[in-house]
């Protein structure tokens, strides 16, 4: 029932009684489907179309992982939280993504052909990031 509920977003997480975690999920979805409605590129499109893909998978996936540890009477912890607990990385996507649309009203992307680089050098970055946290290990 869990995994279920939780392809819609934001309703397996109410399952669980994480009524945050459910904001939060609203949010990411709502703010997927608007960047894909804003005519960005079609290489920015095409990786917010995966993410709308996936997404769902997440989510249903973490709703029943975090049943499974409520009823074992463990602490679940989410992935992603682990991740970015010593990181500000919610914040400055936040603060990135809106500075992203902010730009995107003004015609920004229009100019000099940013719209095509912008978003392979974001992706490249957070590749980079991911592997040299991998490599270098936890600090």
């Amino acid at each position: 029932m869990a995994f279920i509920l939780g392809l819609i977003p934001g309703l397996g997480a109410i399952y669980n009684g994480e009524y945050n975690k459910a904001l939060l999920h609203i949010v990411i979805f709502a703010g997927l489907i608007l960047g894909i409605n804003l005519d960005l590129g079609s290489g920015a499109e095409a990786v917010l179309i995966c993410g709308l893909v996936i997404f769902p998978f997440y989510m249903a996936i973490d709703a029943v992982r975090t049943l499974k540890a409520k009823q074992s009477g463990e602490t679940y912890q989410d992935p992603l939280e682990n991740w970015t607990r010593q990181k500000a990385i919610g914040p400055i996507l936040l603060i990135g993504l809106g500075g992203l649309f902010l730009l995107n009203n003004f015609g920004f992307f229009d100019f000099l052909r940013v719209r095509e680089m912008i978003f392979p050098l974001i992706l490249i970055g957070i590749g980079v990031l991911l592997l040299k946290n991998r490599v270098g290990g936890p600090k």
